[in-house]
């Protein structure tokens, strides 16, 4: 089957080959079982492509498209894409070969059904589906008025089409279709009035509820003023609706995949930009081992850390969490992640507590407005005498151990920004000894949960830290990252995971 498309079809394969090629793909090939039927430019036999994507119909394989110079999950979607039109390409061959057989018995009407499809297999809109339908109907039964009508389950945007105009009265037609759709029967009715624009015309209905997806959400009927509905014409007229039913549900299909390809596209594109805004590069800072991460629990999400480096002034370094998970709260990450940076570099004389409480003014009236708010800690770090002087707005776990006795959980001494019109958090000082530690992370940590629902807790992570307190700062991030992992056995992250962690090199 495939041969034959691919024989039929020859131009379009070669347009999609040349949109990959266009797009950067040293090649693109069609291939079936192992064997290349085509590929493009000529003399590219494809040997180690870099994209493979399996045309599937009813859980066979068919073949696979082959793209090679290419990488990534953006491009991985594109070529699944493809290969799945393919695939309804090749359905709806197989379709038109099973109708085309069925003529020997039925030549009539299946003849009209062909010519049905054949007119449908190109709409990719409800509408335009509906408007082919209706257009056929007429046709085949020879009726002078037609119209259809689909509700999805939403119920928010009817939709309603009439050919050759709006000549029947929207009232009657709805009433129609709610009556189909209740008693699951056809409605037949007479002496309708038309609408014209000439002498008074009568007419009789005959309408049809369709069902899509297991419900009655779609309808079609016609309207003769000439002759009344034969039984044949009854028959032929359930056939299309059947047919209709069969189309509106593709396209409902293509559409959901269309939809949710973009958004996967989206999604990527905005977890990119999102990494993009993190630090690059870790510090160089005299005297400390410094390493972050971050890993949010779906494709974007409201944590950030930062580091802000400026000759002359002090390191300063900020780790933050915004409520909620997702793309509402990597927007207003990224707002609170810019008003911290911007004050951090730009205030004459910057502390952890002037940028928080300056931060706080410029997002408060926002934060309030959406109803959110943000947890920050943000530290500046004095390599001359190797003091710490941080403001905590609400932010926890931030985990101090010393090298030499038990560790301490630096608590919040003000409110998260967003929450009063005044960020009440003052500078803290602490002074880093050699081998001294500083974790600060944020509530996905502590509140990662196992197999039985149980959170990992503070407790938990106090005791972990100094297990790993020997390691340098990339091993102990590393070693927390895993004993979350086997923590939760499996389980997907309830929430964004982010942590800076700082230790003073033992000289």
């Amino acid at each position: 089957m495939l041969v034959a498309l691919l024989s039929s079809q020859y131009a379009r394969f070669k347009a999609l080959a040349d949109a990959w090629i266009a797009m950067g793909a040293t090649a693109f090939g069609v291939s079936q079982e192992d064997y290349l039927l085509a590929y493009w430019p000529a003399g590219h036999l494809l040997a180690r492509p870099s994209l493979r994507a399996p045309i599937m119909l009813e859980d066979e394989e068919l073949g696979e498209l082959r793209v090679a110079g290419l990488h990534g999950l953006m491009y991985e979607q594109r070529l699944r894409a493809d290969a799945t039109m393919l695939a309804y390409t090749l359905q709806l061959e197989r379709e038109l070969q099973q109708m085309t057989a069925d003529l020997v018995t039925s030549q009539d009407q299946q003849v009209a059904l062909y010519r049905l499809t054949q007119t449908m297999r190109d709409h990719l809109t409800v509408e335009e589906t509906l408007r082919a339908v209706v257009s056929e109907a007429m046709r085949m039964i020879k009726a002078q008025h037609g119209y259809a009508m689909y509700v999805p389950v939403d119920a928010q945007t009817a939709l309603l089409v009439q050919l050759p105009g709006p000549s029947l009265q929207p009232e009657l037609l709805w009433q129609l279709f709610w009556q189909a759709q209740a008693n699951e029967q056809d409605q037949h009715v007479v002496d309708v009035a038309l609408e014209t624009t000439g002498d008074p015309t009568t007419c009789q209905i005959l309408h049809l509820p369709i069902k899509v997806r297991g419900a009655y959400l779609a309808g079609m009927g016609l309207a003769s003023t000439t002759s009344e509905f034969s039984a044949p014409d009854k028959k032929l007229l359930r056939a299309i609706a059947d047919q209709a039913s069969v189309q509106i549900e593709r396209t409902l299909l293509y559409k959901e995949m269309f939809d949710q390809a973009k958004l996967r596209t989206e999604m990527d594109l905005a977890r990119r930009v999102q990494l993009d805004l993190l630090p690059r590069n870790l510090p160089h800072i005299a005297g400390l081992d410094i390493y972050a991460a971050s890993r949010p629990a779906y494709e974007v999400g409201g944590d950030f850390y930062d580091f802000i480096i400026q000759e002359g002034r002090p390191f300063m370094f900020v780790t933050g969490d915004v409520t909620g998970k997702g793309l509402s709260a990597a927007l207003l990450m990224t707002m609170t992640r810019s008003a911290i940076h911007s004050k951090a570099r730009f205030m004459p004389y910057p502390t952890p507590e002037s940028v928080m409480r300056q931060s706080n003014e410029d997002l408060y009236s926002d934060f309030t407005r959406v109803g959110v708010f943000a947890t920050a800690f943000i530290g500046q770090y004095d390599t001359k005498d190797h003091t710490l002087t941080y403001a905590n707005a609400g932010h926890s776990p931030v985990i101090y151990q010393p090298y030499d006795a038990e560790p301490i959980l630096l608590r919040a001494d003000g409110t998260a920004i967003g929450v009063l019109a005044i960020n009440y958090s003052r500078n803290q000082r602490l002074r880093l000894r050699p081998g001294d530690l500083l974790v600060v992370a944020t509530d996905g940590f502590s509140d990662m949960r196992g197999a039985d629902d149980e959170s990992f807790g503070i407790e938990r992570l106090l005791t972990l830290v100094t297990a790993l307190r020997t390691r340098s700062a990339e091993g102990i991030a590393a070693g927390m990252f895993e004993a979350l992992d086997q923590f939760g056995q499996g389980r997907s992250q309830d929430d964004d995971q982010t942590l800076i962690v700082m230790k003073r090199q033992i000289s």
